[in-house]
């Protein structure tokens, strides 16, 4: 290897170890807590969609450099949801959230008017649309928390 060749793989990798150092530092991954529960409506489970937990407090705090980042999880058919912020199945980060939950998009029907293999143009509402948390905020804490989310309709939707 000539010297050129020498000087450029030493300076890109002198390039690359600054490019990682630098992302060591700066804002740091705030604690969480494992975050899991049922959604349900009227008593039964709903079986799509995704909740959302949003901090209260959002953005970087100047005294920690803790960053505030929303959890989230989709819905199973169930209606078993667990959150993840950081990596999948941490939780949220502990503390107070406002709670959102996100109805599955509507899908084309299987048939239109009855004919197999023809799909209706027009997809079907979720049957949980104007549907949102009855408790807008809760507490998530260290360690394990289990959070049920009982939907009711939202009266702004109509």
């Amino acid at each position: 290897m000539n010297f050129a060749m020498r000087l450029a793989a030493g300076l890109c990798s002198v390039v690359l170890l600054i490019g990682l150092a630098g992302c060591s530092g700066g804002v740091k991954q705030a604690a969480t807590g494992k975050v899991s529960g049922k959604v349900t409506s009227e008593g039964k489970p709903v079986e799509a969609g995704s909740v959302t937990f949003v901090p209260v407090t959002e953005g970087a705090s100047a005294d920690t450099g803790v960053a505030s980042k929303p959890g989230g999880g989709s819905i199973n058919s169930d209606g078993s949801y667990v959150l993840t912020t950081y990596v999948a199945g941490d939780g949220a980060i502990v503390g107070r959230h406002r709670v959102t939950f996100f109805p599955p998009a509507s899908q084309a029907s299987e048939t239109a008017a009855g004919e197999p293999g023809k799909h209706d143009e027009t997809p079907a509402p979720s049957p949980y649309r104007g549907l949102m948390p009855k408790e807008a905020e809760v507490e998530v804490k260290a360690g394990t928390n289990e959070i049920n989310i009982e939907l009711v309709p939202n009266p702004d939707v109509k």
